[in-house]
């Protein structure tokens, strides 16, 4: 009599998909990472608040017996309200039976890097997704240059933004910068870069520094950022200066931290669907600027 033989279904690996998924949630999302999260998970309701009380000054000239002057202390209150968002895929059986290699982790890695990627779109999409926040410099019609990135930074500055700020552009603009640092042998053992003789120890560590720390700013590339068409100008790339009180983002599990399978034996196919709620908006306007340039 010939033995039969089974094979793991898909629901069964549920719990390694959702490990793998939860794996890439907390190690890949960049945007969480530098914005003001809050986890609202088990909390009731579906907002969550930011409150920032206004500019006051100080009473200068007062006299020894006199009062000094009073100024109101309002408090303003940013609300982020979150909705669901999902990740819903259906392996077939005929895909799952064929698979080679560890089949859960490449589900689980798969939903997990598409829930990854519309999280920081959603983070980083709150100035840079739309024209109508204006706070930011750049160029309509010219590539991303230095000056263009020390004017965004010196606004920040100007808005007493004295907390670290951050950097995050999108891939074409962080190559116009990238070109900048690229050095040129100028001597023995120097390189020019930027118009200035370094020793070529100090130029290789600059390029090789990369995507670190210059100019007091912290910057990162992504091409989750926002961008589009201006026509006959070229594409537009919109990057983000930002100090981590600017942005908040709210996160809330809908269900339980995993996901739910369902079968669909008429399809030939196993349902997976991965819920979770968020939001993201500018919490503080002050410590946001747009850094905005096209491909020329």
């Amino acid at each position: 009599m010939a033995a039969y033989t089974t094979s793991t279904s898909v629901a069964e690996l549920i719990p390694e998909i959702t490990f793998a998924v939860d794996y890439i949630y907390q190690d890949m999302s960049l945007g969480r990472q530098l914005v003001d999260y809050r986890d609202i998970t088990g909390i009731p309701g579906t907002t969550t608040e930011y409150p920032i009380f206004t500019e006051v000054s100080a009473s200068t000239g007062v006299g020894e017996t006199s009062a000094p002057a009073s100024h109101e202390m309002d408090l303003a209150m940013e609300t982020l309200t979150v909705a669901r968002r999902s990740v819903y895929v259906g392996p077939s059986d005929l895909a799952a039976a064929s698979a080679t290699g560890n089949l859960a982790q490449q589900i689980g890695v798969g939903m997990g890097m598409a829930m990854v990627k519309a999280i920081d779109a959603s983070i980083f999409g709150v100035a840079t997704a739309t024209t109508n926040y204006t706070t930011g410099t750049g160029a309509t019609d010219a590539a991303l240059s230095l000056p263009l990135v020390r004017a965004g930074i010196l606004l920040l500055e100007k808005n007493e933004v004295n907390d670290p700020i951050v950097g995050v552009v999108h891939p074409h603009q962080w190559d116009q910068i990238r070109a900048v640092f690229t050095p040129t042998a100028t001597a023995t053992n120097a390189l020019s870069i930027y118009g200035v003789t370094v020793p070529s120890d100090a130029g290789n560590a600059i390029i090789s520094s990369g995507r670190g720390n210059f100019l007091g700013v912290d910057w990162f590339v992504s091409n989750r950022i926002g961008s589009g068409t201006v026509g006959a100008t070229g594409d537009v790339y919109n990057g983000l200066l930002f100090s981590k009180r600017g942005i908040g983002y709210a996160f809330k599990w809908t269900y339980e931290q995993g996901v739910e399978a369902d079968r669909a034996p008429d399809l030939g196919l196993t349902k997976l669907v991965l819920n979770w709620a968020d939001s993201a908006g500018i919490v503080y306007s002050s410590a946001v600027a747009k850094l905005y340039s096209t491909s020329g």
